[in-house]
C-alpha cells in the first residue's frame, strides 16, 4: 500500500511539474507548439528511462522514482535549450530546415557536456558498498538513463518535430507578414 501510495503520489507531482513547465514555456516563447515539443519529449524521456532500467535489472522503488524526479527538472532544459535556439535562428529569417539544422548543432556540444556533468556527479554511487550502494545506485541510473534519453530525444526527436510544427507556424507567420 505504502509503494502505491508513493508511486502515486510521485506520479500527481510529475503532472503538476508537468503543467507548470508548459505553461512557463508558453509564457516565455509564446508558441504553443513549442510547448507540445517540449511536453512530448519529458515523458519520452522517462519512458526510455524505465525501459532502459528494467532492461538492467533495475525496479520501480522510492529510489528510482525519486532520480526520475530529479531528473525531470533537468530533462526540460535539454528539449528547452534546443526549441530556443531554433526559434531564435527562425526570427532572423533562416528557413525552417535551415534553422533547425544549424540551431541543433550549436547547442549540441553545450547540451552534451551538461547532461556529462549530471551524469558525473552520480559516478561515485557505483563505488559504495553495503546498504549505501544499493540505496544510491539505483537513483543514479535512473537519473543517468534519463539524462542520456532526455539528450538523445532532443537531438533526434525535437529538430524532427521542430521541422514538422514550428515550420508551419513559420509559414502562416510568412504569409501574414
Amino acid at each position: 500500500i505504502f509503494v502505491r501510495a508513493a508511486i502515486s503520489g510521485v506520479i500527481r507531482e510529475a503532472i503538476i511539474a508537468a503543467c507548470l513547465t508548459a505553461v512557463m514555456i508558453l509564457l516565455f516563447l509564446h508558441s504553443w507548439r513549442s510547448t507540445i515539443i517540449i511536453a512530448v519529449s519529458i515523458p519520452l524521456s522517462i519512458l526510455t528511462s524505465i525501459i532502459v532500467l528494467s532492461f538492467l535489472g533495475e525496479t520501480i522503488n522510492i529510489m528510482t522514482l525519486g532520480g526520475l524526479a530529479l531528473a525531470v527538472g533537468i530533462l526540460v532544459d535539454e528539449a528547452t535549450v534546443a526549441i530556443e535556439n531554433i526559434h531564435t535562428h527562425l526570427a532572423r529569417g533562416t528557413p525552417v530546415a535551415r534553422a533547425v539544422l544549424e540551431a541543433s548543432g550549436e547547442v549540441v556540444t553545450p547540451r552534451l557536456l551538461a547532461m556529462l556533468a549530471v551524469v558525473a556527479v552520480f559516478v561515485p554511487s557505483f563505488f559504495m558498498t553495503g546498504v549505501s550502494r544499493s540505496l544510491f545506485v539505483p537513483l543514479s541510473l535512473a537519473v543517468g538513463c534519463a539524462m542520456i534519453a532526455s539528450f538523445l530525444l532532443s537531438s533526434s526527436l525535437v529538430p524532427v518535430l521542430g521541422v514538422w510544427m514550428l515550420g508551419r507556424s513559420h509559414a502562416h507567420r510568412t504569409e501574414e507578414g
